[in-house]
């Protein structure tokens, strides 16, 4: 799989808030945080191999959801570069 383009160019400076993130809960509109890292997985949705399972983490933390069924798997290749602020 292609790695996405960069989308912030200093992602650990911009810092937002649960609240915020909660905002963005949709296919068209999604990010969600993993280990304290806000990520803005909009384009990744329709990639995701599990289909509309990735929206189970959309709009929140899904660091104990992405622990559970993806514990082997390396996100930071996958979508390191959605990366947008941190928690």
């Amino acid at each position: 799989m292609k790695k996405a383009k960069k989308l912030c160019e200093n992602p650990d400076e911009v810092v937002y808030s649960l609240e915020e993130i909660s905002k963005h809960n949709k296919k068209d509109d999604c990010w969600t945080v993993w280990k304290g890292k806000v990520f803005d997985i909009t384009t990744y949705v329709a990639k995701h191999p599990g289909g509309n399972k990735i929206m189970a983490g959309a709009g929140k933390d899904c660091t104990a959801l992405y622990n559970k069924f993806h514990p082997y798997v390396n996100a930071m290749y996958l979508i390191g570069n959605l990366q947008i602020g941190v928690l």
